[in-house]
């Protein structure tokens, strides 16, 4: 599945111009989220509650537009001396990770970028930096082994004696590894697995507005804490819930703040 991450704001105008129904994200906790009619959810105990939007979230990169970039991902740059292909490696992998985590790559171009970043040893062994961990690892024997340090650079076999006959053990080790179909020690992200039997997210419907004069906005409904902000006169909301005097209100884009509910004009 091809991922993406992007910033909520972008993803609800994408998800608005697509005419996408009901798309889902998550973001860094792994929350469900979904938008609709400009009004954000989260999937919380199986139910679909309005709420502020993460900052950032994760989803199908045919979703989603890509954040501008500079340049284009790092790759294996071929003449590296084996001294050096170590830390060429670990600096690669990371460019990559920020790239994907910034929105400016897809999972599958990340993907792609760093399955040729790799070195092999004079056993066969193939080295290379886990993506979440930023920790080096070496597949032998057909496994994934962490290790704490760098491979030798006196054991790293050139990339243009890769295919010399006489080196059994590093033919032997490529033919294990390439027949691998997972070849990264650590997956880029989460497996993508949406929820399907939650309900059917609501669509923000206007119920009030909010009188001439606007209103002072709170973050919970309590008279000790001090306003945040401010509706504008003439804003249409809709009245989540209520406590008391208080009136818990939602704004086109999902965003919700409490205000004195009893100065609320009813549509």
């Amino acid at each position: 599945m091809n991922l993406r991450w992007c910033a909520a704001a972008a993803a609800a105008d994408a998800a608005a111009r697509l005419g996408l129904e009901s798309p889902r994200y998550r973001d860094e906790e792994r929350t469900w989220w979904t938008v609709a009619g400009g009004r954000w959810q989260a999937l919380r105990t199986d139910a679909w509650h309005a709420a502020d939007p993460p900052e950032r979230v994760e989803g199908l990169a045919s979703d989603l537009p890509a954040a501008p970039t500079a340049s284009p991902p790092p790759r294996n740059a071929a003449g590296i001396p084996e001294r050096e292909l170590a830390p060429a490696i670990e600096a690669a992998v990371g460019k990559i990770a920020a790239a994907y985590y910034a929105g400016q790559l897809s999972s599958d171009a990340a993907e792609a970028a760093l399955g040729e970043l790799y070195a092999v040893d004079d056993d066969g062994g193939i080295w290379t930096v886990g993506v979440r961990t930023a920790r080096w690892h070496r597949f032998h024997e057909g496994r994934w082994q962490q290790l704490d340090t760098a491979p030798d650079p006196t054991r790293v076999v050139e990339r243009d004696k890769l295919d010399d006959e006489s080196l059994t053990a590093v033919r032997a080790g490529l033919a294990g590894f390439l027949a691998r179909d997972e070849l990264m020690p650590e997956a880029l992200t989460e497996p993508w697995l949406p929820p399907a039997s939650a309900a059917r997210p609501m669509v923000w419907r206007a119920t009030h507005r909010v009188p001439p004069s606007g209103l002072p906005a709170w973050e919970s409904p309590e008279t000790k804490s001090q306003p945040f902000g401010s509706l504008s006169g003439g804003l249409e909301v809709e009245v989540l819930e209520r406590s008391g005097a208080w009136a818990h209100a939602s704004r086109p884009g999902g965003t919700s703040c409490w205000v004195d509910g009893r100065l609320l004009v009813e549509l």
